[in-house]
């Protein structure tokens, strides 16, 4: 066997005429494993927000590319959206003419915009080629769709006063996010959080958390700060609470003691209200 492959190997006609036979098969392999459309796996869009479906097209130089689309994977079927032939032009669905649009169509680039993205947009999405030679190549991704939560702080519906027990301060809310945010209060106050949770339409969810402190008059002035993180926010999204503490002073006055509420800085003060104006005071500054 050894003496048999010597001998065809050693023809140099056979072997010379070999050569140019396999350089043409290794180019066309070659080819045909360096053509390839080129999609993300996954897209997330922003509800109500544009999103871009970029696809980009490597195929080889002795390739002609006649035709490219965007087409939609429905439960009834296949839907196109936008079409770029290079010696026609483009052309969109009716139904997507004025939320589509390509951004610079080439036969390397087909790339789109979809704007105002909605919950029905979610679904699979193809980048399909037509070219001379190897037919129709295609790649699929997925289109999915959150939501930038709706973010406030709520006071607590008691007032702070010094000397009380464990109060809720604040709740903040993330309403309405999806996927659910994530949310937490910031501050060196020794306080305690809860966090709520409760589903909503669309896939949604609204976060809320509870921070719980017992008031002391040296926090007056004080802040503490609501923390939201979600793939909707280029950075953390801060809101800063200042906390308001009320305390209760007595004053010797002609040897009578009249009690008063009073802001925390107005403490340690020579100020003082009488118990006929204690109400108004109170009223005025409770509100």
């Amino acid at each position: 066997m050894a003496e048999e492959v010597r001998h065809i190997f050693g023809n140099s006609t056979f072997f010379h005429g070999f050569l140019p036979l396999m350089g043409l098969l290794l180019s066309v392999c070659t080819g045909v494993w360096a053509n390839k459309v080129v999609v993300p796996e996954q897209v997330t869009a922003v509800l109500g927000k544009n999103v871009t479906l970029t696809c980009r097209v490597e195929v080889s130089t002795n390739l002609s590319l006649t035709q490219s689309s965007w087409e939609r994977r429905l439960p009834s079927g296949t839907v196109t959206l936008a079409v770029f032939n290079p010696q026609y032009g483009t052309s969109i669905a009716d139904e997507y003419s004025k939320r589509v649009h390509f951004i610079k169509p080439s036969v390397r680039d087909i790339s789109i915009v979809l704007q105002g993205v909605g919950f029905a947009d979610m679904g699979t999405y193809a980048c399909k080629v037509v070219t001379f030679q190897l037919g129709n190549m295609q790649a699929s991704t997925t289109v999915d769709v959150i939501v930038e939560p709706k973010v406030y702080v709520t006071p607590g519906s008691l007032s702070l006063l010094d000397g009380d027990g464990e109060t809720l301060v604040a709740t903040c809310t993330a309403e309405r996010g999806r996927p659910a945010a994530e949310i937490f209060w910031e501050s060196d106050l020794p306080g305690q959080t809860t966090v709520v949770s409760q589903p909503e339409p669309e896939g949604t969810t609204t976060t809320l958390v509870q921070y719980f402190w017992a008031p002391t008059r040296d926090a007056f002035g004080r802040s503490l700060s609501c923390v939201v993180r979600h793939p909707a926010l280029s950075k953390d999204f801060r809101i800063p609470y200042r906390l308001n503490v009320f305390c209760e002073c007595e004053l010797l006055l002609s040897k009578k003691r009249y009690s008063c509420f009073v802001f925390q800085y107005l403490c340690g003060f020579p100020v003082c209200y009488k118990e006929r104006s204690l109400l108004t005071f109170a009223t005025l500054k409770l509100r």
